[in-house]
């Protein structure tokens, strides 16, 4: 069966837009998506409203302008998978003309957050913060309870910034739907893969190297200035690797907290790239199915990381960065 690429993508009010190439970005540790449209034999002319774009043999006229939804499908043969969501953030005049776009995140940049709570749960200082946007929660936030939270002028990304930096949370987007709670709370799609059978490359999938092992220790300091420390089920090593988290936070997150960070210091296994096809479809936070083929040893269930795609006159291809193994 012949291969061909297709795509369905739609900017403001236009449909069916068939660009030159496309290239997405995806990462579990960034909240704000990324994606680049180039549009094909573009005359880009300045007006003093939205930018136009003529298509010199089409004859198509196009005004796009910074905040314009975007939608991105591509795949093979009409069987086309949403690759990216969001909006315009930058229109690059040129021939070609470029579109740079962000994903629902870059909602939150405009978003001035004032608020203080004695006692409120991390699901309730979401909802209040996306207020008046487009982005949904997901149904799979756990009930996480915080205490004595202020925050003062701080912008939307600020506030998701504190809960992954201050609580070790894990916060991401997939699409419109944001994602705050542990790294692996959130159950996602599995796919199979192949090395030499559905992969373009591995060269960069590789054993990781690690010098030396250490426990994590979670540090709390309350306002009394007491601290708490919460080490992990690991009892085999010596050395310690300290990690500061907000007061407060209740024991069982606390510790599911501090088995994950000591999992991902432990891990010795592969990680790093593999480049796909379009086919399977991928992105973060999916588990890969890895079949080693002539490399048993790479066999495994890896967490998606990050993925970064191209669509273009050269083919369409996928790098997905696998992290450590998962457990089914």
């Amino acid at each position: 069966m012949a291969f061909y690429l297709t795509s369905n993508i739609t900017i403001g009010n236009y449909k069916n837009i068939k660009p030159n190439k496309v290239s997405w970005k995806t990462d579990v540790g960034n909240f704000v998506d990324s994606c680049t449209i180039t549009l094909p034999r573009i005359t880009h002319m300045i007006n003093e409203n939205p930018d136009k774009t003529l298509d010199l043999e089409g004859r198509k006229i196009y005004q796009f302008k910074e905040g314009d939804r975007v939608s991105v499908h591509l795949g093979y043969n009409n069987k086309n998978e949403k690759r990216f969501e969001g909006f315009i953030r930058r229109v690059k005049m040129g021939i070609p003309v470029e579109l740079e776009c962000e994903g629902f995140a870059s909602q939150l940049y405009d978003v001035i957050f004032n608020k203080t709570y004695e006692n409120v749960t991390v699901k309730q200082l979401l909802k209040d913060l996306t207020v008046g946007t487009d982005i949904k929660l997901s149904d799979e936030i756990p009930a996480i309870p915080l205490k004595n939270v202020r925050f003062k002028n701080a912008t939307g990304i600020q506030v998701l910034e504190y809960l992954k930096k201050e609580i070790s949370l894990a916060v991401y987007f997939n699409f419109d739907e944001l994602f705050v709670g542990t790294m692996f709370g959130k159950v996602q799609k599995r796919i199979k893969v192949k090395i030499g059978w559905n992969t373009v490359k591995d060269d960069d999938f590789q054993k990781r190297k690690v010098d030396k092992n250490l426990k994590i220790v979670v540090r709390e300091k309350n306002a009394k200035g007491e601290v708490k420390r919460t080490k992990s089920d690991v009892r085999r090593y010596d050395n310690e690797k300290d990690v500061k988290i907000k007061a407060d936070i209740p024991a069982n997150f606390l510790k599911e907290i501090v088995n994950r960070l000591q999992t991902q210091e432990d891990y010795k296994g592969y990680e790093g790239n593999l480049q796909l096809f379009l086919v399977p479809y991928a992105n973060k936070g999916m588990v890969v199915e890895l079949a080693g083929g002539m490399y048993p040893d790479k066999t495994g269930d890896y967490f998606i990381q990050s993925v970064n795609g191209e669509f273009g006159m050269s083919g369409g291809r996928q790098t997905v960065q696998l992290g450590f193994i998962m457990n089914r």
